[in-house]
């Protein structure tokens, strides 16, 4: 489910947990606070079993927004994605784009017509999980666990690390919605150019005279172009500031005729590094059950300052280092100009999270030079960062607080330094806690 540009919703089966003997216990693999934290679309499916809640259905969206609200997931984070790259090649296309809803821990793909609606949950303590909720039974919402069909999808070596996960491509459509090739390297994210984003989606918002690849597609079949490349190369993608998508399909069945530029902006950045937290998680979790093992065969003692063996200590630390980067924006490339958007998702967005008594919060969105006014990602508050494993979470903490207090170089100003610690000294106070230990 949900291919390439049609942003390939992600990760999925839960990993072993090393349970032999001299493995280390659940709570470090996992995190100290996981067994506090579940995945939101399993507590639903469990409470509608139960009779706590019931979702309505209604003949224009089925069971969209009745999941939407059960999960609290904001209609003005819809995205539009209209290239043909996923399974449901024969409902999506440029003139029926399938809708894509998001919140920080949940995505929800709806398609018109389509027999189901796709949910992909960030499990705090297994990586992604995938459901459908039948649109055609309108009695009773029936959640479904799905694994198989969507992994055959959602795996990648050069975006996600060979290991199931989330991937949000840019490819230019043809004619039809078909894709004639892709427009970077691996999954677009805040390195990627400004104008190589959003190939095959949808964007309304104003950003300046520098365009962007959405919104446009070839004006041949994608079977008649020879050097695809070279095609691309030379392509003029041209379209920017578009507000109404009328001209481009018909508008009216979806909840809102939007798919804000800024709601791109901050999923681009979000599945970037939900991926991450994952494959942080996955691949500590087999470098302790490696370590666990060699010990217990008598042929290494841990040694170092956290003691592990030095091999442990180096997997993980570059992953560690890999996440911090994209948590800090290490990497991100300037807006062009002034960002904007069309629907409501930046007010929205900005009063859901967590803020100081003053009512800074790393959510506050800059949208002049670059995404966010705080360069930490919010995602510090989501429960999956809470649930990573003790040792990169501890080394995270280390790393960010020796950036924040300038004994580590970084890219952060004197005073964005200042008000990051303000907001997690009121926010994530364990988090610097674990920091400073």
């Amino acid at each position: 489910m949900l291919r390439y540009a049609a942003f390939l919703l992600l990760i999925p089966a839960l990993v072993g947990l090393g349970t032999v003997a001299g493995a280390a216990p659940r709570s470090d693999v996992l995190g100290a606070r996981a067994q506090d934290l579940a995945d939101p679309v399993w507590e639903l499916r469990e409470r509608i079993e139960a009779g706590d809640v019931a979702l309505t259905w209604d003949s224009a969206h089925g069971y969209l927004a009745a999941t939407l609200e059960a999960l609290d997931v904001p209609v003005s984070s819809q995205t539009l994605v209209f290239s043909r790259t996923s399974l449901q090649t024969d409902r999506i296309a440029p003139w029926s784009p399938r809708a894509i809803y998001f919140n920080d821990d949940v995505y929800v793909a709806w398609v018109f017509e389509s027999p189901s609606l796709e949910i992909a949950s960030v499990d705090p303590t297994g990586d992604v999980r995938f459901y459908t909720i039948s649109q055609f039974d309108p009695e009773r919402a029936v959640v479904s666990p799905k694994s198989t069909t969507c992994l055959m999808c959602h795996e990648s070596r050069s975006v996600t690390g060979g290991r199931p996960g989330l991937i949000l491509l840019s490819v230019l459509p043809d004619e039809l919605g078909y894709p004639v090739a892709n427009l970077h390297e691996g999954s677009t994210s805040d390195r990627t150019p400004w104008a190589r984003r959003w190939g095959g989606w949808y964007v309304t918002g104003t950003h300046g005279d520098t365009p962007h690849a959405g919104n446009v597609r070839a004006d041949a079949l994608a079977h008649e172009i020879g050097d695809a490349d070279a095609y691309v190369s030379g392509f003029d993608f041209g379209g920017t500031n578009v507000t109404d998508l009328s001209d481009y399909f018909f508008t009216e069945p979806y909840p809102t005729p939007h798919s804000d530029v800024v709601a791109l902006m901050v999923l681009t950045h979000q599945v970037n590094v939900h991926n991450l937290i994952a494959l942080v998680r996955a691949e500590t979790e087999e470098a302790l059950e490696q370590e666990a093992y060699r010990i217990r065969s008598g042929a290494v003692e841990p040694v170092g300052p956290e003691g592990h063996l030095p091999a442990t200590i180096s997997r993980v630390e570059w992953l560690v280092d890999r996440l911090m980067r994209a948590m800090v924006f290490a990497d991100e490339l300037p807006l062009p100009s002034p960002v904007a958007g069309t629907a409501e998702f930046a007010e929205e967005f900005e009063a859901a999270g967590p803020a100081t008594r003053s009512g800074a919060s790393l959510r506050q969105l800059d949208l002049e030079t670059r995404l966010f006014r705080h360069r930490l990602s919010y995602l510090v508050h989501s429960d999956a960062f809470r649930a990573m494993p003790d040792l990169p979470k501890s080394m995270f903490a280390r790393r960010l607080v020796a950036a924040l207090e300038g004994r580590q170089p970084s890219d952060l100003e004197d005073d964005e330094r200042a008000a990051i610690l303000e907001i997690l000294g009121e926010t994530e106070p364990e988090l610097l806690a674990l920091g400073a230990g």
